[in-house]
Formats: C-alpha cells, sequence, structure tokens
C-alpha cells in the first residue's frame, strides 16, 4: 500500500520496519511527551512491521482520539501528519504540533 500526503508528500510503504525510521520514532516520543504534559495520553507504536505512529487520546473523553504520523512532505520536509492526510506542523516544531493536535482533540470547553 502506498500512500502520498495531501500537500505533494514523499510517498510511503506502510510495510517498511520501524528500522528505517529513528528519527521519525525519535520525533514521535518526544511529541507524545509533551501531549502528556497537557493531559493527553499518547504511546507511539512502532516495530510491527508498520511504519511508526503515536497514538494520542484525549484522557477527559476518550473517545477523541487520533492516529499522528510522519511523512516526508514537499513543502516542509519531515512533519507530523493526521491520517486524512493534513500536515501538522514540522517535526522540529514538537510545540505547534502539540498545540494543534490539542486543539483537534479538544473536548468542549477545553
Amino acid at each position: 500500500m502506498t500512500e502520498r500526503s495531501a500537500s505533494g508528500g514523499a510517498p510511503l510503504s506502510s510495510g517498511q520496519s520501524s528500522a528505517h525510521w529513528p528519527k521519525a520514532i525519535a520525533q514521535l516520543e518526544e511529541l507524545a511527551a509533551e501531549l502528556k504534559t497537557r493531559g493527553f495520553a499518547a504511546r507511539v507504536h512502532a516495530g510491527d512491521g508498520t511504519r511508526p505512529k503515536l497514538l494520542v487520546i484525549n484522557t477527559a473523553a476518550p473517545v477523541l482520539m487520533e492516529e499522528i504520523h510522519v511523512v516526508r512532505d514537499s513543502a516542509f520536509g519531515p512533519s507530523f501528519f493526521f491520517p486524512w492526510p493534513q500536515v501538522i506542523a514540522p517535526i522540529h516544531d514538537i510545540d505547534g504540533a502539540a498545540g494543534r493536535i490539542e486543539r483537534v482533540l479538544a473536548e468542549v470547553g477545553r
């Protein structure tokens, strides 16, 4: 299976080993740590024969959850992406990415 980002990112093979993604895994772990400080549950899934991803859950409203991926975007370089696909932020912008994810997964009144 091949995917391409909405903004023209490089195609990704979902069958790639996580061994090819050490920087993506490190950035997803950094993003997970930031999201945890904001009250979200976040866990990196890697090493199962698919590209690494971050599962983020709003602990106040667990139905609000999303997977976050790293994709090489033609405009920004390696970037965090929602799965629909929509760029969140370049991987070096952890605070910006966490803020956008927080807004998307916010329950009413947050």
